[in-house]
């Protein structure tokens, strides 16, 4: 799957724009189409007690090909740099580009019109990226590599995919002993999984194999089930989402444990009507977490490779679960509230967070964050954003596990 982005995009307290393209040529009955990005974001961070706050500039540039030799065929490459202004030291002499890479390059063969295949390295994103998403968020953003096949039939489009995350033997350059890859023991790291979904429901099966955990987690075998349902009434747009993980991990110091997680979710929001457009809402999200830590049984549930942005605050507390809350869960209740006044799109969230289990000290509450943005197109492919959000701490917060301190945090 291919998404284009033309233009430039500047977030938070930044505005750049650049000159940029999207154009279809054909040389020799080939159809190409070029698209490019280059996205400027500036950050203030104070996300951290006791320390002051950073600064930092974040820049992404992206171009990419799209060529179609026939209509049943396409080969899109893309070239990604993502840096931070000033990481090169000297401005003459350093030009290592550490983070220039191909993020995706793939081909696409449709001998069918309802069915593609496409191999290669290449976004997936499901559904509303829950589970499984680019992260396009982050300057970098994810790319699986691997292969994906897309049916369309009876209302419903069915994906299959298997993908590489972790080579432990690749093949040797050529004139190199390939008899090397004999002495290799450990196990590839894989995601495969089956998902399918019409207008209203999706129903999935993920396996994540021998993956690792931390330093302490290791051949974890997870497998998650689930479905997520939508519909809307009058004004009301409803939408409920749930998972279930099994499957077994090895943790230092305890015997295998079994998995046993899971995630709930449930949304509801009201389309607002006339000069302001927009909508306001609640949506409850409880992930599992783990009761007793010493047993044969863990109960936290991992988000796997989730745009966990999109959904826990934009501040980023909450990215890496259920590591972050020492694997005791997440509950977030979130209010949320979006209105389009004019040509400004302008959004306010508010989360309450807290633990599905006690910590030590018997404490579940968190505490509540606060998301501000406000984004517009400027210019045909230039857009700006701008954002700004507080984190209020309660006593779980405080201490270990989540440890963030006493202060309020901010992020703009």
């Amino acid at each position: 799957m291919l998404t284009h982005r033309f233009g430039a995009t500047a977030c938070l307290l930044f505005v750049s724009a650049a000159p940029l393209f999207a154009q279809t040529v054909k040389v020799d009955d080939v159809e190409f189409t070029l698209s490019g990005e280059v996205r400027v974001r500036s950050e203030l961070d104070a996300r951290t007690s006791d320390a002051g706050t950073d600064h930092a500039t974040l820049l992404r540039t992206r171009l990419g090909a799209l060529a179609r030799p026939s209509e049943q065929v396409g080969v899109f490459i893309q070239l990604s740099d993502s840096r931070v202004f000033g990481e090169e030291a000297n401005t003459l002499a350093d030009a290592t580009a550490d983070r220039l890479d191909v993020h995706q390059a793939w081909l696409a063969w449709t001998p069918q019109p309802n069915l593609t295949l496409t191999v290669g390295r290449q976004e997936l994103a499901f559904a509303d990226e829950r589970l499984v998403g680019p992260v396009d968020w982050t300057n970098v953003s994810r790319a699986f590599d691997g292969a994906r096949l897309n049916l369309r039939a009876a209302g419903w489009t069915l994906a299959g995919f298997a993908m590489s995350l972790d080579e432990q033997a690749a093949l040797l350059a050529t004139g190199l002993n390939p008899r090397v890859n004999a002495d290799s023991t450990a196990s590839d790291r894989s995601l495969f999984g089956l998902w399918a979904a019409t207008d209203h429901f999706d129903l999935f099966a993920l396996g994540d194999m021998n993956a690792t955990d931390g330093p302490d987690r290791s051949d974890i075998d997870r497998y998650t089930f689930g479905g997520r349902a939508r519909t809307q009434l009058g004004n009301v747009a409803l939408q409920a989402t749930g998972a279930y993980q099994v499957g077994d991990q090895t943790q230092t110091g305890i015997p295998r444990q079994d998995l046993e997680a899971y995630m709930a979710s449930a949304a509801a929001n009201y389309l607002l009507t006339g000069s302001l457009r927009g909508q306001i809402g609640v949506q409850a999200d409880v992930l599992s977490g783990d009761e007793s830590p010493l047993d044969d049984t863990f109960g936290g549930f991992n988000t796997l490779y989730a745009t966990n942005h999109k959904f826990y605050g934009f501040m980023d507390l909450f990215l890496d679960l259920p590591r972050q809350t020492g694997d005791l869960g997440l509950v977030d209740v979130m209010f949320r509230a979006m209105i389009r006044p004019d040509v400004w799109t302008v959004k306010a969230d508010v989360h309450h967070f807290s633990l599905a289990e006690e910590n030590l000290a018997g404490d579940k509450a968190i505490g509540v964050e606060l998301d501000l943005t406000a984004s517009r197109t400027l210019a045909g492919g230039l857009g700006i954003q701008a954002g700004y959000s507080l984190f209020s701490p309660s006593d779980a917060a405080k201490v270990s596990p989540i440890g963030l301190g006493e202060d309020t945090l901010h992020w703009a």
